[in-house]
């Protein structure tokens, strides 16, 4: 009787252990889920808070498998709906949105969706990046998962999704978030200190700080982030400086009470969002106007003045105009006309002196 009790028990205490051995989920920290940081309530917070994934990925070890679990994890933790989808991805051909590039790819994929303010919302796990909503067709849905442990459970492997191997869940943010930028005109002033100390660098003259200026690049900067948040969101972002547009930013000064030169130089420049590292962003701005105050018939030696505008939109995108001027003392519209021994008085296009003013 005794051999008949304690074999029935050794068969479960047997079957427990082998369970605990080979469930999957057995793999799992407990606790698993925790807060992570305050709860997002829309998709703008949602677009700042995504962490940053830069050349991470590695096949079978972080890829996106690993990446979606950890941002389902993540965004889990600031309490957002948030589920791993697992299916195919079939994208013919790379495609540029919102500054980003999405590479042309097919085959088995995982992905996120998370439910924000009763929208749903697909994010590229490899990019850690919203996908814009006319990319969404080629992410091709199988199945999904409500939690880490239904995907693991379905997989039968934890090791499809161990992200963190690679990162410490102890961590509250185990890879780099998004900074908060500070005041425009603050930033502003970081981007022209910059720019001058550059300047310094090459021999040139400091240019002087004119607010006037900044003012209108700051209305061209913030007309600039109104037309891009307007268009289509796969498009990305333009940072030429075409015809057209130095005519209409002419304009803007001119319309604003800016007549007193005779060469103007435009930059703009448009920072895919969110921003990650300030100092790094700082030196972007830099690498990118390292020779944009050149033009065909001007060089940077030629510039004596400049006021710089910055605009932030919701998604965290930077955009950025920097005018730069050669003040003149007359020929301008109001002025006095230039004079020259030899010459004729003058006035700068397109005025004509009229009784010795600029009209």
């Amino acid at each position: 009787m005794i051999t008949l009790t304690i074999a029935p028990i050794v068969a479960l205490l047997l079957l427990f252990m082998f369970h605990g051995i080979f469930d999957p989920v057995h793999g799992i920290p407990d606790p698993y889920y925790r807060d992570t940081g305050h709860n997002v309530t829309n998709r703008s917070e949602l677009t700042h808070i995504l962490p940053l994934f830069t050349d991470l990925y590695q096949e079978d070890y972080f890829d996106c498998s690993e990446m979606s679990a950890f941002i389902e994890w993540y965004l889990e933790g600031h309490g957002v709906d948030t589920v791993i989808v697992a299916g195919e991805r079939s994208q013919p051909h790379n495609i540029s949105a919102g500054g980003f590039e999405y590479e042309k790819g097919a085959g088995d994929h995982a992905w996120i969706v998370a439910n924000i303010s009763g929208k749903r919302v697909l994010i590229e796990p490899t990019l850690a990046r919203i996908v814009p909503k006319s990319l969404e067709k080629y992410y091709l849905a199988d199945t999904t998962y409500n939690d880490i442990y239904d995907a693991v459970s379905a997989s039968r492997s934890v090791e499809e999704y161990d992200w963190w191997t690679v990162a410490d869940i102890g961590s509250p943010v185990p890879f780099k978030t998004p900074v908060s930028l500070p005041a425009s005109t603050k930033l502003e002033a970081d981007i022209f200190n910059l720019v001058n100390n550059g300047r310094e660098d090459d021999g040139l003259l400091a240019l002087k700080q004119n607010d006037e200026i900044a003012e209108v690049a700051r209305a061209y900067s913030r007309d600039l982030a109104a037309r891009k948040n307007s268009c289509d969101d796969d498009e990305g972002t333009d940072d030429s400086n075409d015809g057209d547009d130095d005519d209409e930013l002419g304009d803007l000064l001119k319309k604003s009470g800016v007549y007193y030169f005779d060469i103007s130089v435009k930059q703009t420049l448009s920072v895919p969002g969110p921003v990650y590292d300030y100092k790094e962003f700082l030196q972007t701005c830099l690498d990118a106007w390292a020779y944009g105050e050149s033009g065909e018939d001007t060089g940077a030696s030629d510039l004596d003045e400049s006021g710089i505008g910055v605009a932030v939109d919701p998604d965290g995108n930077v955009y950025i105009t920097h005018v730069s001027i050669r003040r003149i003392h007359c020929g301008y519209k109001g002025a006095s006309c230039c004079k020259q021994q030899g010459y004729y008085p003058w006035c700068y296009k397109p005025w004509e002196c009229n009784r010795g003013i600029c009209e």
